[in-house]
């Protein structure tokens, strides 16, 4: 796929809004985009992808310790499944900033763009209400 977006993406014009960029960047523009609404969505929500989305991270019933693999481990096992455009995928706990409902990680990954592969690195912020941000 060509850096310029999802057929979603081109469709909504947010494609529109990055023609301007060089296609690595309007790649990993998109590659958060597709991130973020990933992560944004439940298990068992999806009725034609079963394994499509995350559980509940903030309730699992876990020590934190243990809590935070299971959430390293089932996001890097969902981008792996459904984000293509990145291989090598690896997901780093972050410091929780003293709000206990927010989850936060860093993304990192090779990315392919134009039939070269680049190291990138996101990070994901996950809020209690299951909203994610991804920059």
């Amino acid at each position: 796929m060509k850096g310029y977006g999802s057929l979603f993406e081109r469709l909504g014009g947010e494609a529109a809004e990055r023609s301007g960029w060089s296609p690595e960047v309007a790649a990993m523009a998109s590659v958060a985009a597709h991130l973020a609404k990933m992560l944004s969505t439940r298990a068992g929500s999806v009725q034609t992808l079963p394994d499509y989305g995350l559980p509940d991270l903030n309730d699992m019933r876990l020590s934190l310790h243990d809590s935070l693999n299971q959430a390293r481990t089932a996001i890097e096992r969902f981008i792996e499944a459904y984000e293509p455009r990145l291989s090598a995928v690896r997901v780093i706990s972050l410091p929780r900033d003293h709000d206990p409902l927010n989850l936060a990680f860093a993304i990192e990954g090779l990315l392919e763009v134009d039939g070269l592969r680049r190291q990138v690195s996101f990070s994901a912020s996950l809020d209690g209400s299951g909203q994610v941000k991804v920059q």
